[in-house]
């Protein structure tokens, strides 16, 4: 069942694409918080900063989509976790090193993006 053969997916692979597609949405959710926070000081005036990865979204719409784009990181770190609880004691050093990190690296991200939409301020308040 471990054989690594050409056509079979290695763990590794696994964890680095799961962690990819993370990143994507962190980094998506992060322009998206810094257009928001572009486009407050401008009294409605779009910025490009605000336009980064949006058409002119109104700001309910932006942090619903950053709400929405947390929510699936999460998802993946979960899967993450699990993947680490279920394989232990079956991965090697360098499998487990990978996991490890990733999760880490992972969590430390989307708690600073999570705390930045936490602490934006409600549209309409100033």
């Amino acid at each position: 069942m471990t054989e690594k053969t050409g056509a079979s997916v290695h763990f590794s692979d696994l964890v680095a694409n799961l962690a990819a597609a993370a990143v994507s949405v962190l980094a998506h959710v992060e322009s998206l918080q810094q257009g928001a926070q572009g486009a407050q000081g401008a009294q409605g005036a779009p910025t490009e900063a605000s336009e980064v990865g949006s058409e002119e979204s109104t700001p309910e719409e932006k942090a619903k989509r950053i709400e929405e784009g947390l929510a699936g990181v999460r998802r993946l770190i979960d899967t993450l976790v699990v993947l680490e609880e279920k394989t232990s004691g079956n991965l090697d050093a360098e499998e487990q090193k990978i996991l490890q990190n990733a999760i880490a690296e992972l969590r430390l991200h989307f708690v600073g993006l999570d705390n930045r939409a936490a602490s934006a301020p409600e549209s309409g308040e100033e």
